[in-house]
């Protein structure tokens, strides 16, 4: 960067600062122990005294000197908070759950989960065997067992609880079983409660009327990032439209704050300097106020050093406050440099600010216009691999939603926080307002239809295609002429690897596989270039972003084997993902409410259903699905009892599918069918009363799978399971040991992977 033009030379401080910083933050959080405890404070020392000596030489001091600067000074920071991490991941990892005393900041509602209720929540003190736990900040807390969600604590409520951990160092839960455990305080934080509050208030303002209350929690997230009031299947639809980064407060909510307010304060004839110091107020007190997220406090960042520096009768170059804005965090909180909020907004932003401009210039188009279409398409590029890195998720048609946000979303922004700032005082006000925002949320509602139409789960990109993609962006947004090559760097490879994983089809495989979900079932047969999928796990996209390395683009079938949540939560997913020909259901399912989204999604996308009953029968081609159970009469009226058993013929022999059946299904399928099967899928995922001897004997397997997820927490499989299959010599693979295990067929037999040592 030296020997180049002014701006450049200008830079070369911040951005040796920011690699430094950003290096040394990822090697904190990479490291698998971390050293003496001394170690940070020499470190630092080392680091301020380098800086003093790089700021004493200017201009003239080498790009490497600013680049340890950077590293030492937020590498002592990231050591000493890698080791409160460390500790919190052996408080995690033990076998027993770990219960803490806490004393707990509730800063948003309760959204309810598949145990209870949940809500974020920020740690003021934790302790553990009379040792505080440090790391623990931000996080999440989930009350189990009947709760009634309006005795739970509201934002800016303080409490107290008994609390087990769990989770990650990275995405710690606390878990209380009980109500009672919670212990309410006297004491409130101001900021969280006034977000409460004037939420309530925008609530009250809308009444009943139905239009209005969903402009409300839309403006309660656009103006105090409330996300958690919207509902999730609205939510899930900002998403699929690729217009997600709508609903979170960034640069765009806090400009437009900060405009609105620098215009009252211009009407009412204040001086420019006035005006400025309230800006400077202003800014951060917006960002805390909308939940501090790292986006907001980047914004208010940026906009307080542009604002400062007038203040001064200084210019800033807009890439100085960018990267400024980014060394101040990860200053503050190294660890923030893993999380994709921080990622998005600091690359983003820096995107925009060095490519929007030339952009816009070389688009021969009037200015205003060939802005709008240059903002959205940098901004798509730069976020396309972190979007895909951390989601698993690609959305083609976001480009074109994305290309009418700039005109839809100032207006329902301001709107949004000017019904917020009304709604206390004067209802009716607001309330016309919420009309505003239900209108505009309407046309952006319209404008990301693209984005619904498809949207596709990519495959992992892999370490190394992943550093060259980083690199190229890096020198992408350098200064001088070298950007233009690490910019034509960046996009071709992103473009080769999208022809890879679309273009070139995966290699032909048979094989039967069951993806590690964390619970439940979700197996995937591949045979001669078809392709089958029996149930999809209890997450809603975990067994969408399991098969994506498969690279699978079309399902012949998909079987929801019964309505169980562990089997059928996925194959939503699937179905929205992926192209399937065919559903295939129970009969009986098609009436079961929890039932209603799968097939809704699979009418919404063309899908065939094909309920099935003993007897029937689907040809997919190399492969034919027989259906065992459940019979048309008399079937059980016990749920997982009449759940889809079926022997699915392939060239290599057959296949038995089975799902949640138990002892007495499995009696009445012995005594009345024929089972004989090389390979067979354990039932109820080797509960202790499944897999019964009489059942093992009639399948005569000698392979199995056993469909026991790392999570479920029933512990299966059970030990009698295990040890009936070791008796009778059948060798067996199961996810919560071998991870993504299956068997292939090799050389005119079935073999089970991955190998296991005896």
């Amino acid at each position: 960067m030296s020997g180049e033009t002014g701006e450049s030379r200008a830079l070369k401080p911040l951005w040796g600062m920011t690699l430094g910083a950003a290096a040394a933050s990822g090697l904190a959080l990479a490291l698998p122990q971390t050293g003496p405890a001394w170690i940070p404070l020499p470190l630092f020392i080392v680091g301020a005294s380098l800086f003093a000596f790089a700021a004493h030489r200017g201009r003239d001091a080498p790009l490497a000197l600013w680049l340890v600067v950077g590293f030492t000074v937020v590498g002592a920071h990231g050591l000493h908070d890698a080791g409160n991490r460390h500790d919190l991941a052996d408080l995690i990892d033990r076998e027993d759950p770990v219960w803490i005393r806490a004393r707990i900041l509730v800063t948003e509602g309760w959204t309810e989960g598949r145990w209870g209720w949940q809500t974020r929540i920020r740690v003021l003190e934790s302790g553990h065997d009379h040792r505080s736990i440090p790391k623990l900040r931000r996080c999440r807390l989930e009350v189990r067992g009947t709760v009634n969600p309006g005795d739970l604590p509201q934002p800016g409520d303080i409490v107290r609880g008994l609390v087990s951990i769990r989770g990650s160092p990275r995405s710690p839960l606390l878990v209380t079983n009980s109500r009672s455990l919670i212990q309410a305080t006297t004491e409130v934080h101001p900021l969280p409660a006034l977000r409460g509050r004037l939420s309530d208030e925008l609530l009250a303002a809308a009444r009943t009327d139905v239009d209005r209350i969903r402009a409300a929690e839309l403006a309660a997230a656009l103006s105090l990032g409330r996300r958690d009031l919207l509902a999730p299947l609205r939510r899930e639809g900002w998403r699929r439209s690729g217009l997600a980064h709508v609903l979170a407060v960034s640069g765009l909510h806090v400009g437009l704050v900060a405009g609105m307010a620098w215009l009252l304060l211009a009407i009412g004839g204040a001086s420019p300097t006035t005006t400025r110091i309230v800006i400077l107020a202003l800014l951060p007190a917006y960002a805390l106020l909308a939940g501090a997220s790292p986006s907001a406090v980047r914004a208010a960042l940026m906009g307080s050093i542009f604002v400062g520096a007038g203040l001064l009768g200084r210019a800033v170059v807009p890439m100085a406050a960018v990267l400024l804005a980014a060394l101040l965090l990860l200053i503050t909180d190294p660890s923030l440099v893993a999380e994709v909020s921080f990622q998005l907004t600091v690359v983003l932003t820096a995107a925009l600010v060095r490519w929007a401009p030339p952009l816009t210039a070389a688009i021969p188009l009037p200015r205003w216009l060939a802005a709008a279409i240059a903002v959205p398409i940098v901004a798509q590029l730069a976020a396309a691999p972190l979007v895909a890195h951390h989601f698993g998720a690609a959305i083609p048609g976001a480009a074109a939603s994305n290309l009418l946000v700039p005109w839809l979303l100032a207006p329902v922004v301001l709107a949004s926080v000017a019904a917020t700032a009304a709604a206390p005082v004067f209802a009716s006000a607001a309330a016309w307002l919420l009309d505003l925002v239900d209108l505009g949320s309407r046309a952006l509602w319209f404008a990301g239809a693209p984005g619904r139409s498809a949207e596709l789960v990519p495959p992992a990109i892999p370490a190394v295609l992943l550093a060259c993609v980083v690199a190229f962006g890096l020198v992408s947004l350098l200064p001088g002429r070298s950007a233009r090559i690490g910019a034509l760097a960046y996009t071709s490879t992103i473009t080769a690897f999208i022809a890879w994983w679309l273009v070139i089809p995966p290699p032909p495989s048979k094989i039967v596989e069951l993806l590690p979900v964390s619970s439940g079932l979700a197996l995937r047969i591949s045979f001669d270039g078809r392709n089958l999928m029996m149930d999809g796990g209890g997450r809603r996209r975990e067994a969408a972003q399991l098969l994506a390395p498969a690279r699978v683009r079309r399902l012949d079938a998909v079987i929801a084997s019964h309505g169980d949540e562990d089997h059928i939560a996925g194959l939503v997913a699937i179905l929205e993902t992926t192209a399937v020909d065919t559903l295939v259901v129970p009969v009986w399912l098609r009436s079961c409410p929890e039932a209603v989204p799968l097939l809704r999604a699979a009418r919404r996308r063309g899908v065939r259903i094909i309920p099935v009953v003993r007897g029937s029968r689907l040809d997919l081609g190399p492969m034919a699905l027989e259906i065992l159970w459940p019979p048309a009469a008399a079937a059980p009226s016990a749920e997982n009892e009449r759940s889809i058993v079926a022997r699915l013929r392939t060239a290599g022999g057959p296949i038995l599918l089975t799902a949640d059946i138990g002892r007495a299904t499995e009696h009445r399928l012995v005594a009345s069918t024929d089972l004989d099967c090389p390979v067979v899928v354990i039932p109820h995922h080797g509960s202790r009363y499944s897999a019964t001897p009489a059942f093992l004997d009639a399948a005569g397997a000698r392979l199995a799978l056993v469909p026991a997820g790392p999570e479920n927490l029933h512990h299966h499989p059970h030990p009698d399971v295990i040890e009936r299959l070791d008796r009778r010599g059948i060798e067996y693979r199961m996810p919560i040991r071998d991870g993504r295990c299956g068997a292939r067929w090799d050389d005119g037999e079935w073999t089970l992977y991955p190998q296991v040592s005896k």
